[in-house]
């Protein structure tokens, strides 16, 4: 009869080194595979405020037969990674909005928690704004981050660019731990850097001796998974043996540290609006190629964004133009030209991800989709509405996305494309946010 192993066997090495074994069928229940063991993965959101211009940012056409227009033309390179999701409405702040009346507030705190906001204690300020508001739960990278973050460095990775700087709260946070837990971004690339690749960067005679300490551990290890072996089957021994190899070689790239995944960038800032935002979107690529987490939210300045874009030649700030009325042509332009500045920001974060090798035929796009939000249906008439919003799932996430085209969802809830994502995941939740209004997943294959 073959040893039944506990999944959480290790290898004990040289200076009590532990090494964990592969996923074995020696491991494994009876209705679980190998390949369902294992999943690669990963969940980028990238949230930007006050939403596009409806007439140039959905495409002509449906299915795999459209046509970008003037907001989403930047994206032209990476078209067949892209599945722009039409027929989503943000249900829950129709619905649901909970208190306060200000539609910032509402659209960007629903847009990760699918849940109504809560007034604090200071109560109702200007223009219908909670001054101290939070949302009523838990925002979907988080939930995501306590079920899949455990097998990563870092649970999750939230980076902001100049998501700060405003009296409110509600509008300068799309992330939360649960009700009253609002998780602050890092605001800085060098913050960022500091946290996630400093702890990385070993040097002189510590890299020496980790790398001593390793062969020791090797050399040790190979005597103990001989013995292993005796108790296998004989898929199990070919397992182990892949494993013994893949051990000796992931030792020899972190001895050189040339894999280009997992190259350790060097640390800059900037307090150019475009230049951190590339950091940050550069660093969050890196991470992800890194395997240091499977979780990220990038937020492009807060839900009523004062950004002036002055390389656009524009006079207003972004939340100025958004007020303008719908037949105003000057803000009609460069409501869609702010739409295409960030397009061309979503275009550099894909290109990073698929410039990086997974191991398995494909590149880190792969095996991650990337979820635009906003928290607004539109960018220019002065209104703040939920009916038709602008979803954009870009990359294979592993196979569970169909790309290379333009989807009608029929008028589904945004917490059902959440859902959608948690069951790729190999999540077995059902519903998200508010259930009533939560009618489970979309199928985006």
């Amino acid at each position: 009869m073959k040893k039944k192993l506990s999944r959480r066997t290790f290898l004990r090495g040289a200076l009590g080194t532990a090494v964990s074994l592969p996923f074995l069928e020696a491991m494994l229940k009876p209705s679980r595979s190998v390949a369902q063991a294992v999943d690669h993965r990963k969940v980028i959101f990238f949230f930007t405020g006050c939403g596009p211009n409806p007439d140039t940012w959905w495409p002509d056409g449906t299915g795999a037969d459209f046509r970008l227009r003037a907001s989403l033309a930047p994206l032209e390179p990476m078209r067949d990674r892209l599945l722009l999701l039409d027929g989503i409405s943000m249900r829950t702040a129709i619905e649901r909005r909970g208190d306060g009346g200000n539609g910032h507030d509402v659209g960007t705190a629903h847009a990760l928690t699918a849940r109504p906001i809560v007034e604090g204690p200071d109560g109702v300020g200007r223009f219908g704004h909670l001054w101290d508001g939070t949302a009523g739960g838990i925002s979907i990278d988080q939930h995501m981050a306590n079920a899949i973050g455990g097998d990563s460095t870092f649970r999750s990775l939230e980076v902001g660019v100049r998501a700060e700087g405003i009296e409110q709260s509600l509008p300068s946070r799309i992330s939360y731990r649960g009700r009253g837990e609002p998780v602050v971004p890092l605001h800085s690339a060098g913050a960022t850097f500091d946290r996630v690749f400093a702890p990385l960067s070993t040097e002189g005679e510590a890299a020496a001796r980790l790398q001593r300490r390793r062969q020791m551990m090797l050399g040790s290890v190979q005597g103990s998974l001989s013995r292993l072996r005796r108790d296998l089957g004989s898929e199990d021994r070919r397992r182990v043996d892949a494993h013994v190899s893949a051990l000796h070689d992931i030792a020899g790239r972190l001895d050189s540290f040339e894999g280009r995944a997992c190259d350790i960038p060097d640390r800059s800032d900037s307090g150019d609006y475009r230049e951190l935002g590339e950091l940050q979107l550069d660093l969050v690529a890196r991470a992800m190629a890194c395997d240091l987490t499977r979780v990220a939210s990038i937020q492009w300045s807060t839900g009523q964004s004062g950004v002036r874009f002055s390389d656009l030649g524009h006079s207003n700030n972004h939340h100025s133009i958004s007020h303008k009325g719908i037949s105003d042509a000057a803000g009609q332009r460069e409501s869609t030209e702010i739409d295409a500045w960030y397009a061309t920001r979503f275009l550099h974060l894909l290109q990073a991800l698929d410039s990086v090798e997974n191991g398995r035929g494909g590149t880190v796009l792969d095996d991650t989709c990337v979820v635009w939000v906003n928290e607004q249906e539109r960018g220019i008439g002065n209104q703040h509405t939920w009916r038709r919003m602008p979803y954009i799932l870009a990359g294979g996430f592993g196979g569970a996305v169909r790309t290379g085209r333009h989807m009608d969802a029929g008028g589904r809830g945004h917490a059902d494309i959440f859902v959608s994502l948690m069951q790729g995941l190999g999540m077995p939740d059902t519903t998200f946010g508010e259930a009533d209004l939560c009618d489970g997943p979309i199928t985006l294959t």
